[in-house]
């Protein structure tokens, strides 16, 4: 029988080890294994109970012994602690905030009525405030792949315990690269999909207005499968896309092969010539996969950008926050402090303008893109030590997001995919965005990357 402690935790693995006959409570005990075992290293706020786990698994040991299709049985998950799970405790990383919501958020429920394992809640940059992993209480999340770098953020823990084989898929939040920052620096997927395709009810918000629920996951395919299951239109959700059940999923051929790129003088590695060199070879990658590549301006993409955290937008924190930015502002995390205090003292009107600028920039960015099937940049422009991030939280917290913090603003779907192995030995990823809608196009195009990656790592 298959070592059931060797077995690595993507969708195929575990699929196998069933096949095989280990048995299921054999699997979903090892990731209750490896997540007590990590219970020190700042990945997750909370795990689940070993007995609630259990009491979960024999539900659905008896729905399948009854034939009841059940999509994910085997696959277990956390989500980010900004997730409603009922029974759990929400705190968004902050001690002076905890939520004890009656009911799991509307995705959550989707995932486990699919058959999946829900193990803990995941550790994240407090009220998912910054895109580095560092703010939050100790013991800090670290890199899975160098713990002496930053894991990214704000879904730091989300993508640690899927890169780290504790789990096989989480849910994490996204309003500026959140979603897609953290799968980059930690060698996984990270999807983000339409803003309003997944109903975003039960989340504690950043932004109601730009946030979204993102999936991560080792593989394109499977970061997909999980997508197909809780997209679709929620009607007590006033955020969600009326017509999110139309947009189809499928991978899908564009009916364009060209693919843009920031122009070559308007690219930022930040002095990090393996980054740029990655993302030279990773564009190498995509002609060699017959897409014609085009360089196009990315300097409007930047302005949008700077809405998410330099503009009355920020204001928009208060309103999930605001009790405890009021009552106890001695537990915020002072980096957190310094980026949504300025929101204190925006005017109405200028939020109102921000809002209407916020609609130009999209109709600006759509004339752009018109002729193109995608937009491909680096996910990140590098990855900074711990120890730097620390020394410079601010500015180098917003170098994270110079290629991330507009796709929510412009209503882009967008796809964090690995890329080449760095030469320091550091990931590499490349970010795909493409119109509203678009999903299924950037499922093919990110599957076809992802198999030319993963054919030369053979070859």
């Amino acid at each position: 029988m298959m070592d059931v402690s060797r077995i690595s935790f993507s969708f195929s693995s575990v699929r196998e080890a069933l096949s095989r006959k280990v048995p299921l409570k054999s699997v979903i005990e090892e990731s209750v294994r490896r997540a007590k075992a990590a219970s020190g290293d700042g990945i997750f706020t909370a795990l689940v109970p070993e007995a609630d786990v259990f009491d979960r698994l024999d539900q659905l040991q008896r729905r399948a012994d009854r034939g009841e299709r059940l999509p994910l049985l085997g696959l277990t998950f956390a989500v980010k602690d900004n997730i409603h799970v009922a029974g759990m405790a929400t705190t968004s990383n902050c001690p002076g905030l905890s939520i004890m919501p009656a009911e799991s958020a509307h995705a959550v429920r989707l995932v486990e009525e699919a058959g999946a394992v829900l193990i803990g809640k995941n550790t994240m940059d407090q009220f998912a405030t910054g895109l580095n992993g560092t703010r939050s209480p100790e013991p800090l999340c670290r890199n899975a792949i160098d713990r002496n770098y930053i894991p990214g953020g704000s879904s730091s823990g989300s993508a640690v315990a899927v890169a780290r084989d504790i789990v096989s898929f989480t849910l994490g939040s996204d309003t500026g690269g959140s979603g897609r920052v953290p799968a980059a620096c930690n060698g996984i997927v990270g999807l983000k999909p339409t803003i309003g395709l997944v109903s975003t009810r039960g989340l504690l918000f950043n932004s109601r207005i730009l946030d979204v629920i993102p999936v991560f996951t080792k593989q394109v395919g499977e970061a997909y499968e999980i997508l197909e299951l809780i997209a679709g239109h929620d009607p007590d959700d006033p955020f969600s896309r009326a017509d999110a059940g139309r947009i189809d999923l499928a991978a899908r051929d564009p009916d364009l092969r060209t693919i843009a790129v920031p122009r070559a003088d308007q690219l930022q590695f930040f002095g990090d010539r393996h980054s740029a060199e990655a993302f030279q070879a990773n564009v190498e990658s995509l002609r060699t996969c017959g897409f014609d590549v085009v360089e196009i301006d990315f300097r409007p993409f930047e302005e949008a950008g700077r809405l998410v955290f330099q503009s009355p937008l920020v204001a928009e924190r208060l309103c999930d926050y605001g009790e405890v930015i009021a009552n106890r502002p001695e537990t915020i995390h002072p980096a957190v402090w310094a980026a949504i205090e300025p929101g204190l003292s925006y005017s109405a009107k200028e939020a109102f303008e921000a809002f209407y600028e916020l609609k130009r920039r999209r109709i600006d960015v759509a004339r752009q893109l018109s002729g193109i099937a995608a937009l491909a940049v680096p996910t990140v422009p590098t990855i900074f030590t711990i120890e730097q991030m620390l020394a410079e939280p601010m500015t180098r917290n917003s170098v994270m997001g110079t290629y991330t913090y507009f796709a929510n603003t412009l209503d882009l779907c967008a796809i964090s995919v690995p890329g080449k192995r760095r030469a320091d030995g550091l990931p590499s990823a490349l970010c795909f965005a493409a119109m509203a809608g678009q999903d299924g196009v950037l499922r093919n195009i990110a599957s076809v990357f992802e198999t030319a990656r993963l054919n030369s790592q053979i070859n």
